[in-house]
């Protein structure tokens, strides 16, 4: 309900039903029996009259009559929720106006109210009254500065006395303002400018003007002042394009008023509620569409009986007030869709030519989408749209040509209402703006999937109420809006985020809420983005951040700035719970790396999308700990060379005779020894060694011996299990001299593989060795020296794979292992069987080479390392000798023994990402087994007295290691 100011409209429809309510027998009125047929909705706030003043898209707007008073508070009812809320601000009085005694909205634009929604409306205040002023709610400026007051400009001969704004369009705002009560002024506001224009109907008295749709304004004039104008008011339309007037009337009228003004559908053609009086001063309230061809059609409106105004029209429904039996005034909606008639689709339509758009229009066409557009051709949108056209999309659009876009929007102040979904693949455009578009408005409440490109000559206003991205894969799009950008607390806007970012600039300003939704890659991951630019200022910030393909342990923060949002992230492995202490290492230098260079090389940030169970086995398979395992491998295998050594060292010292004294030549070798049997010339019996009596025999003797072993050792929850394989041969020469003496050097190959098959890790190794020994003997102690060097070129290859990321790195260095080592033994006897308890010293020590890895972005640098480890064993060997038929001797062995080890037996490696400078970190290996037990068993056959080959097993038993060889030697005299 409209409270007309202006004297010749004082008593114009609106405000018949205000004065019926007030009991002034000022306005009789009519039935309606043409109107009788169709179904009016009451629409009312609670149980308080209701006033319905404007519509337009989803909202319409109205006042309700406070309790207990003459004032009325305004009202925004939003369509598809059915809920009214306090418009445009909430007051605890319930005048919903800061400031105000009363309050009312009029005409709004499309959009939402925390939106691109504009309303203008007027109001009261104690000092203003019984004036009103006037104002204009921007729902995309910031709360506290989206109301502007609108005054027409008062000079000192002609005050104005209230200003009403009743209706706005785009750029403009039209409405009414009185210097003195007899005469009634129109104005044109607009809005960019701030500046008003008189727009009075040529040589009239009075003007109103109530409603602007496009280019044309429509209300009322008065030519004459006199009395009230019965009989000589006239609606009209105003073209602002071309400046001309036209005067329409009811064709049973004497005052014929426009309320508002709409599209009807199709290029050149509107609606027009209207109020008109009859020549017995009845009210009536119509409808009239105005065809292309300028044919007029009226369609009366009624509510039963009573006395009905109609106040706004939009699409196919009018709203507007009507009196009851009780006199409340009470808000109705009704349907006129033979009124109503744009360009529809509610099938099926296919397009596949080039520059073909499925549904096309000209200026003033409305387009409607119920169904589904698909278009493939190049540049053929699904929709495209003119000047002053609206278009609806309640359905599917889908473009999949280069350069398509589901909506193109073109001319001036062009609309796109989505309830839809609208997706464009990658190459095109969801929404696009032609050349010719300015000023476009899109309000979007359902799904935008693809590029957003809106520019124009004059900006444009897009509200965002629904969801706004691109699902497709790949990132990197930046979606462009000239003008202002809103979305609200229903908005979810959705970038992608990897190596390059979606984003959104506006040249303009923004306003946001909702929710930003991030769907990243974490392949190739930075640690700052700007998600989002306003040249002219942003306020508000998102309400909600959720995301999609980011780990827990990467933290993300949304900064704002006055005309940016930036997305932070943060790597924070290390904050992981259950961390190994190299997984904790790998990720402490991920951490630093990320943060501090701003990105991982390459792809390597995969990492930050794995799940917690997954990141685990990641970090595992970068630590790179083959090469500190395979640090103790190297170390443990020594054992091997040394043990052969001291195994032909105890060869020495034999005796001529079978029995236990021969016997003692073969007592016990560790693992793999090369026993010799009782050889004639070389040893000597248990009496002979008790008494000093030195030995006899050939100077020198040449053996060999060839092994093979496979090991184990365990991992610790650290370092992963490593597995071995050990292939090797051992040729020496000795001499004996000084009696009790023998010293000797031998030299031997060896090859080796080492599998960390959790980490997908391998090291072959293949090395030379030179060895130095000699023994004697003091009576029946045993004396045993040696010392090894080994030579080894070891290659290594790793496959860091995990989900989102794979590579194949490899590197060759050089390592060596030098060993000292003795042995001392007691020789005796029990019964046949030759006995000897022995202890033994070892010191062993590693040299490991720097290398950096051939690979991508896993490869590693490895620092050059060493590490020390010492053993010591105290055990007992055993012996027997059995003579055969053939002149030959079997002599079988075993020997029993603890060893303990001490030094270096968890060695670590210095590390480093090849490609990030100051990445270093450790890791360490399989550890080496602190005690373990030692256990050899074997056989000679003494072929003859220069002659000899035998066989033995050798175990190293451990908790957490296992080592079993085989080791077969021979040896001869000469």
């Amino acid at each position: 309900m409209d409270r007309i100011r202006s004297g010749a409209f004082a008593l114009s429809g609106g405000l018949c039903v205000r004065a019926a309510l007030l009991g002034l027998a000022v306005c009789s009125f009519a039935s309606h029996a043409s109107a009788a047929d169709r179904t009016y909705t009451t629409l009312n706030f609670g149980d308080y009259s209701t006033f319905l003043t404007g519509i337009r898209g989803n909202t319409i707007v109205g006042n309700y009559a406070m309790p207990n008073s003459s004032a009325t508070g305004g009202l925004l009812y939003d369509i598809p929720s059915g809920t009214f809320t306090a418009f445009p601000i909430s007051t605890d009085d319930g005048v919903n106006y800061p400031g105000a005694i009363s309050s009312s909205p009029y005409g709004p634009s499309f959009g939402s109210l925390d939106g691109i929604l504009r309303t203008v409306g007027s109001y009261q205040t104690s000092e203003s009254a019984p004036y009103d002023l006037s104002y204009l709610y921007d729902g995309a400026l910031a709360p506290g500065a989206n109301l502007t007051t609108l005054i027409y400009p008062s000079t000192q001969m002609n005050p104005t006395l209230f200003t009403i704004a009743h209706s706005t369009f785009g750029d403009t705002v039209v409405g009414n303002y009185d210097t003195q009560l007899a005469t009634g002024n129109a104005f044109i506001y607009s809005i960019s400018t701030g500046t008003y224009v008189t727009n009075n109907f040529p040589g009239a008295i009075s003007t109103t003007a109530y409603g602007v749709y496009g280019n044309l304004i429509a209300g009322g004039y008065s030519p004459v002042g006199v009395g009230n104008g019965l009989g000589l008011d006239r609606g009209y339309i105003y073209n602002m394009t071309t400046d001309t007037w036209k005067t329409y009337n009811h064709p049973d009228a004497v005052i014929t008023h426009f309320e508002g003004i709409t599209g009807g559908g199709r290029a050149g053609t509107y609606n027009l509620v209207s109020d008109w009086v009859d020549i017995d001063g009845n009210v009536h309230a119509a409808v009239l569409h105005i065809a292309a061809n300028g044919d007029e059609t009226w369609i009366e409106l009624g509510v039963g009986d009573y006395l009905t105004s109609a106040n706004s029209m939009y699409g196919e429904q009018v709203i507007g007030v009507y009196v009851d039996d009780d006199h409340k005034i009470n808000g109705y909606v009704v349907n006129l869709p033979e009124f109503y008639d744009p360009i529809r689709n509610s099938t099926i339509i296919e397009t596949t030519t080039a520059d073909s758009p499925a549904l096309s229009g000209v200026e003033g066409d409305d387009i409607v989408n119920d169904g589904i557009i698909l278009t493939s051709g190049a540049n053929a949108p699904g929709i495209r749209s003119d000047t002053y056209g609206v278009v609806t999309n309640n359905g599917t659009i889908s473009v999949t040509g280069p350069e398509s876009a589901g909506v193109e929007m073109n001319g001036d102040y062009g609309t796109l209402l989505n309830g839809g979904t609208i997706l464009a693949e990658p190459g095109g455009y969801a929404i696009r703006t032609g050349s010719t578009a300015s000023g476009s408005a899109i309000a979007n409440a359902g799904i935008i999937n693809g590029k957003v490109s809106v520019t124009g000559a004059l900006p444009a206003r897009f509200e965002n109420s629904g969801w706004m991205g691109i699902t497709a894969t790949g990132a990197g799009t930046t979606h462009s809006i000239s003008g202002t950008f809103v979305q609200t607390s229903s908005g979810t806007l959705a970038l992608r985020v990897g190596q390059e970012n979606d984003a959104l600039n506006i040249t303009g300003a923004a306003r946001i809420a909702g929710t930003e939704f991030t769907v990243f890659d974490a392949a190739g991951l930075r640690n700052h983005y700007t998600l989002m630019t306003a040249s002219e200022g942003l306020s508000g910030t998102f309400e909600k951040f959720t995301q999609i393909g980011l780990g827990r342990y990467i933290s993300t923060d949304l900064a704002y700035t006055l005309n940016d949002v930036t997305l932070n992230l943060s790597s924070e492995i290390t904050s992981f719970d259950d961390l190994s202490a190299n997984q904790t290492a790998v990720g402490r230098t991920l951490d630093n790396a990320f943060n501090s260079n701003g990105r991982l090389p390459g792809h390597l940030a995969a990492i930050y999308g794995l799940t917690d169970r997954q990141l685990p086995g990641a970090l595992n398979a970068l630590s790179g700990e083959v090469y500190a395992s395979e640090h103790s491998v190297l170390i443990d295998q020594a054992f091997y060379s040394r043990q052969a050594v001291l195994s032909r060292l105890r060869q020495f010292g034999g005796a001529d005779s079978g029995g236990a004294d021969g016997a003692l030549a073969h007592v016990g070798p560790a693992s793999m020894s090369n026993l010799g049997g009782p050889d004639r010339g070389e040893g000597f019996n248990a009496a002979n060694q008790a008494a000093g009596i030195p030995p006899t025999g050939p100077a020198t003797t040449f053996w060999t011996q060839a092994f093979g072993a496979r090991g184990s050792i365990d991992g610790n929850g650290n370092a992963s299990s490593a597995r071995s394989n050990l292939a090797g041969v051992l040729t020496g020469a000795d001499i004996q001299f000084d009696g009790n003496w023998r010293a000797g050097l031998a030299l031997g190959y060896s090859s080796s593989n080492t599998q960390v098959s959790a980490q997908r890790s391998a090291a072959d190794v293949d090395g030379g060795l030179i060895a130095f020994y000699g023994g004697t003997h003091y009576g029946a102690l045993n004396l045993r020296l040696g010392a090894t060097v080994g030579f080894n070129s070891i290659d290594t290859t790793r496959t860091v794979a995990f989900q989102g990321f794979v590579d194949r790195t490899h590197a060759n260095y050089s390592a060596s292992t030098a060993q000292a080592f003795g042995e001392l033994g007691y020789a005796t006897s029990w019964g046949a069987v030759a006995l000897e308890p022995f202890t033994n010293l070892a010191w062993v020590h590693l040299d490991s080479a720097a290398f950096t890895e051939a690979g991508g972005d896993a490869a590693l640098a490895g620092a050059s390392s060493s590490g020390d480890v010492g053993y010591s064993s105290l055990g007992v060997r055993a012996a027997g000798n059995y003579s055969l038929s053939n002149g030959m001797a079997f002599v079988p062995h075993v020997s029993v023994a603890w060893q303990y080890a001490f030094g270096d037996l968890a060695p670590e490696t210095s590390l480093a990402l090849a490609s990030v400078s100051g990445s270093n970190f450790s890791v360490s290996g399989v550890p080496l087994a602190r005690n373990a037990a030692l256990i050899d068993a074997g056989a000679d056959l003494r072929i003859s007295t220069d002659a000899k080959i035998g066989v033995s097993y050798t175990g190293q038993l451990a908790k957490d290691a296992r080592d079993n060889a085989i080791a077969g030697n021979v040896r001869l005299k000469f």
